[in-house]
């Protein structure tokens, strides 16, 4: 009995270590794309929402964020107006992209979150492989602008993005 008594008390101690619910870094939080054939770099900030990481049980992990696309900036004052604007982004119905996470895993070196990316109303499932380390979430992706009806490219591969997204918390 006493056996038992100690396993789960040290099981709930291990567990609320390594489950957290995670408050973000919104002012230190950006996503960096590169638009690998349109030679566009850029960034997006504003990221908020809801991280609850658990390593010991992946399963029960859950990360649901969103970016204010309006902060984009790539340099280019006009090109970023252009992006806010209805033939791209559309911020003004559309303010945020968003993803929901469906299920995390992990390999050897990286955890490997997939969900629901949502841009323009148009979601599809995407996988971010991220690590953490030192209060800070690091993840990259790769996602095509043909997918969500952004800059439509002749083939998919010229429609090729890759992002990195780098979560501080509290």
């Amino acid at each position: 009995m006493k056996k038992t008594l100690l396993i789960a008390i040290l099981s709930c101690l291990i567990s609320s270590v390594f489950t957290q619910d995670f408050k973000i870094n919104s002012a230190e939080s950006v996503v960096e794309f590169n638009y690998v054939s349109e030679e566009a770099v850029g960034t997006i900030k504003g990221v908020s929402g809801k991280i609850h990481f658990d390593v010991i049980t992946p399963l029960a992990s859950y990360f649901e964020v969103k970016a204010d696309i309006k902060s984009i900036n790539t340099s280019n004052k006009t090109r970023d107006k252009h992006l806010n604007a209805a033939d791209f982004f559309y911020t003004e119905k559309y303010p945020y992209i968003s993803f929901k996470s469906e299920s995390l895993s992990v390999n050897e070196n990286n955890f490997i979150l997939v969900g629901a990316l949502s841009i323009k109303e148009i979601s599809k499932k995407e996988e971010i492989k991220f690590t953490y380390e030192n209060k800070v979430f690091v993840g990259r992706m790769v996602i095509y602008s043909n997918d969500y009806g952004i800059k439509e490219q002749k083939t998919r591969d010229k429609s090729k993005i890759l992002v990195k997204i780098t979560v501080p918390i509290f």
